[in-house]
């Protein structure tokens, strides 16, 4: 029973930390917040709602960033095309190509695009297992709220 009731504060916990990061979203996008991370993971995650965000579903709108961006269907993004992306998602609106360009060839292939990896992973998936839960998300918000006090 109390592991339950523990399990539903969590949740609500993190409910309302998504909740406060939609709404405030674009001023932290500017700032690099955690709560932007989480509020853009609920625009590309989660796509089942299962609570769960993967790194497939974050590859599979990375993909299709990707291939809207690919206009002239080379495989390759260039600096042009790359507005695209940044358009298309205000997490990367302000992203640079040279990050993604692993070569340094002046275009992102889709394995370099793609394949980046994506900082709320790198932030919320402690356990390495390209699967980051709802309670990942509120043990890692708990924790920091620990040390900052």
């Amino acid at each position: 029973m109390i592991s339950h009731d523990r399990r539903r504060l969590r949740l609500w916990l993190v409910l309302v930390v998504l909740g406060l990061a939609s709404g405030i979203a674009a001023a932290q996008t500017r700032s690099g917040g955690s709560d932007a991370l989480i509020a853009w993971a609920t625009v590309w995650g989660d796509t089942n709602r299962n609570g769960t965000y993967t790194c497939e579903e974050w590859k599979r709108y990375a993909t299709k960033l990707f291939n809207d961006a690919d206009k002239n269907h080379d495989g390759y993004v260039d600096a042009q095309e790359f507005k695209t992306i940044q358009q298309a998602d205000s997490m990367l609106r302000n992203s640079d190509l040279g990050y993604f360009d692993d070569n340094r060839d002046g275009r992102l292939s889709r394995h370099e695009f793609v394949d980046k990896p994506n900082p709320f992973f790198v932030r919320y998936d402690r356990k390495g297992t390209c699967k980051v839960t709802l309670d990942d998300i509120a043990d890692m918000t708990a924790a920091e709220a620990r040390k900052k006090r």
